[in-house]
C-alpha cells in the first residue's frame, strides 16, 4: 500500500513538471532561446576578437564581452532549467555567417567590423529586444530575466558606440603591435644625417666669421683706411 502511494505521489511530481513546461508559451521559449543565442554569438566574437586584433582597446571590450555574457548566458541557462526548456548550443546562422566574417578580416578592417557588427549593432539589435521580452514576455520569470540583462546590455552599447566612432574616424590607434611603428630617434637622426632642421642640427657648431678691422675705424694700418698714407698714390709736383 505504502509502495503505491509513493508510485503515486511520484507520478504526480513528475506530471507537475511537466506541466510547468507546458505552461510555458512557445513564444517565452523562443525569447529564451534567442536570448541565450545573443550571448553565444558574443561570446564567440570576442574570442575571436582577442586572437586577431592588435588594438588593446579593442581587446579590453572583447574580454568584457566574454565575461559579461558568459555570466548572461548562464542566468538564461537557469531560468530554461527551471522551466524544462531545452536551448540551443550554439549561435544562429546568422551569428556563425558574422563569425565567418570576422575571421576572414585583420588589422583595421578586423577592428572596424568587429566594433560595429558585432559590438554597436549586434548590442542595438539586442536591447530593443530584451525591453521588448519585458512587454511581451507571459511568464514572470521570464520578463525579470530580461530586466535583469537590459543594463549590461546598455552599457555594453554604449561603450562600443565611442569605440566604433574612434575607429572609424580614423583616430591613432592604440595598439599591442602598431603596423607601421617608426623609430622617431632614428628619425631625427637621419634628419641630421643629411643636414635637415633634427635634434642633431642644433649639436652642430658653426663656425665664427673672422673678424673684419672696419676701414673707417682708429685703425690707420688698414690700407683701405684714408689716413693711412701707404695706400696713397704720391702727389705730383
Amino acid at each position: 500500500m505504502n509502495k503505491a502511494k509513493l508510485a503515486i505521489a511520484i507520478a504526480a511530481m513528475l506530471g507537475a513538471m511537466g506541466a510547468q513546461a507546458e505552461t510555458l508559451a512557445k513564444a517565452d521559449q523562443r525569447m529564451l532561446a534567442q536570448m541565450a543565442q545573443a550571448n553565444m554569438a558574443e561570446i564567440e566574437a570576442g574570442k575571436i576578437a582577442l586572437q586577431k586584433s592588435q588594438n588593446n582597446e579593442v581587446k579590453a571590450f572583447a574580454q568584457k564581452m566574454i565575461d559579461d555574457h558568459g555570466k548572461g548566458l548562464q542566468e538564461v541557462q537557469a531560468v530554461a532549467q527551471s522551466k524544462n526548456v531545452t536551448l540551443p548550443t550554439e549561435p544562429d546562422a546568422k551569428q556563425k555567417a558574422l563569425a565567418k566574417k570576422l575571421n576572414r578580416l585583420s588589422g583595421d578592417a578586423f577592428d572596424r567590423t568587429y566594433t560595429a557588427e558585432a559590438g554597436a549593432k549586434a548590442h542595438k539589435a539586442t536591447h530593443a529586444f530584451v525591453q521588448k521580452v519585458q512587454t511581451d514576455a507571459k511568464d514572470a520569470d521570464v520578463k525579470a530575466l530580461a530586466a535583469k540583462l537590459e543594463p549590461t546590455v546598455a552599457q555594453h552599447l554604449g561603450h562600443v558606440e565611442t569605440l566604433t566612432a574612434t575607429l572609424q574616424s580614423g583616430a591613432p590607434r592604440t595598439a599591442a603591435t602598431p603596423d607601421n611603428a617608426m623609430d622617431t630617434s632614428g628619425a631625427s637622426g637621419a634628419t641630421s644625417a643629411t643636414g635637415g632642421s633634427g635634434a642633431g642640427t642644433s649639436s652642430a657648431k658653426t663656425p665664427k666669421p673672422k673678424a673684419s678691422a672696419d676701414k673707417t675705424s682708429g685703425n690707420t694700418d688698414h690700407p683701405d683706411n684714408p689716413q693711412n698714407p701707404v695706400g696713397k698714390s704720391p702727389v705730383k709736383q
